[in-house]
C-alpha cells in the first residue's frame, strides 16, 4: 500500500523560479561554476521510472515530483527540499512540468568530511541519531534557506562571484539544512552508529566497487551485523534486499556508461560485473522496461 507524504507545500509563485530558469534554458542537467552544485530542468511530465539518487540535497524550485521506495511514496514539490545521505535506487515520476512552467531543481552534493566539519564547528555534534532509519521525506523550505538559495543562484551571473562567493553560500545552505528536519539524514553521513550509517557504509562500498563479486556473508561481516539483521536493515532503508541493491546499482551504472560514455551494451555490462552479455540485456530490460540499445537521455538522478 502506498502512503503519500502527508505534508503539503505552498504552490505560490516564487522568485527562485525566475532566477533559476535563466541558468537552465534547456531540458536536462546544467552545471554552474560552483563546485558541488547541479541544476536540472524538465519541460514535460515523466512516467514512473527507476532512478538512482547520489548523496545530494535536492531543492525543488518549480513543479512537482513523486518518489517511491517500496510501498513508501513521498512528494517533493515547489519550495521543498530533501536529503539523500546514501546512494538510493528508487522510482520517480514528474507530475507537474511544461515548457511554460518547467520542473526546476537545484542540487548540492553531500560530502562526509565537509558535513563532519560543519557539525563539529556548529556544536551540534555529537547528536542523537535514531537506531532505525526513517523513510525519506520532503520538508518545506524556510525563509532562511530561500534567501540563501537566491543569493547562491545570483552568483551564477558572475564567474568571479561563482568561484569566490558560491562555495561560501553553498556551505551556508548545508549548515542551515542541518538545523531543520533533514538533520538526521545529514548526521548519518558522519556519525558511526545506527542502521542507516552501517548500511550506508555498505551502500557506498557497493556503489564504488559494483563490478566486484559481493556475497551477503561478506556484506554481513563488513557491517558487523548478522545476515538476518543485515537483510532486515537493508529492507528498512531501501526496501530492497542486499543482493537486489547490488543488482540495481550495477544496472544504473551500466545505463550511465551507455549514455555518458557511449559504451556498447556488452561493454557496459562487463564494466559493472556481468560476465554474460545476454544475462545483462535480459536483466536490464526487465529493470528499465527497454533493452540497453534503446536507452535515451532521460533523467538519471
Amino acid at each position: 500500500m502506498i502512503h503519500p507524504s502527508p505534508t503539503s507545500f505552498p504552490q505560490q509563485t516564487n522568485p527562485l523560479a525566475d532566477l533559476l530558469r535563466r541558468h537552465v534554458p534547456e531540458e536536462g542537467p546544467a552545471e554552474p561554476l560552483v563546485p558541488g552544485v547541479m541544476l536540472y530542468r524538465a519541460d514535460a511530465t515523466m512516467p514512473r521510472t527507476p532512478v538512482l539518487y547520489e548523496p545530494w540535497l535536492l531543492f525543488v524550485v518549480q513543479g512537482e515530483k513523486r518518489g517511491y521506495i517500496g510501498t513508501h511514496a513521498f512528494d517533493y514539490s515547489a519550495l521543498c527540499h530533501l536529503a539523500f545521505s546514501v546512494p538510493m535506487p528508487m522510482e520517480a515520476e514528474i507530475l507537474q512540468a511544461s515548457p511554460e512552467q518547467p520542473f526546476l531543481r537545484l542540487g548540492i552534493s553531500i560530502e562526509p568530511a565537509e558535513m563532519g566539519d560543519l557539525f563539529i564547528k556548529s556544536g551540534l555534534a555529537p547528536a542523537v541519531l535514531p537506531e532505525k532509519a526513517e523513510p525519506i521525506h520532503a520538508s518545506a523550505l524556510p525563509d532562511s534557506l530561500s534567501d540563501a538559495l537566491i543569493r547562491l543562484i545570483r552568483t551564477f551571473d558572475s564567474p568571479a562571484d561563482a568561484r569566490v562567493l558560491g562555495p561560501l553560500i553553498r556551505r551556508e545552505i548545508l549548515y542551515r539544512v542541518m538545523l531543520g528536519e533533514q538533520a538526521p539524514g545529514l548526521l548519518a553521513v558522519v556519525q558511526r552508529k545506527g542502521d542507516l550509517r552501517r548500511i550506508g557504509d555498505i551502500m557506498r562500498h557497493i556503489h564504488d566497487n559494483c563490478a566486484a563479486p559481493l556475497t551477503t556473508a561478506e556484506m554481513s561481516r563488513m557491517a558487523g551485523l548478522s545476515k538476518t539483521t543485515l537483510h532486515e536493515s537493508f529492507k528498512t532503508v531501501t526496501s530492497l534486499t542486499p543482493l537486489q541493491y547490488v543488482k540495481s546499482i550495477r544496472l544504473h551504472q551500466a545505463r550511465a556508461l551507455i549514455l555518458n560514455e557511449g559504451l556498447s551494451a556488452s561493454a557496459a555490462g562487463f564494466e559493472v560485473g556481468y560476465a554474460s552479455a545476454s544475462q545483462f540485456s535480459r536483466e536490464f530490460k526487465r529493470f528499465f522496461g527497454m533493452p540497453p540499445s534503446q536507452v535515451t537521455s532521460v533523467e538519471l538522478t
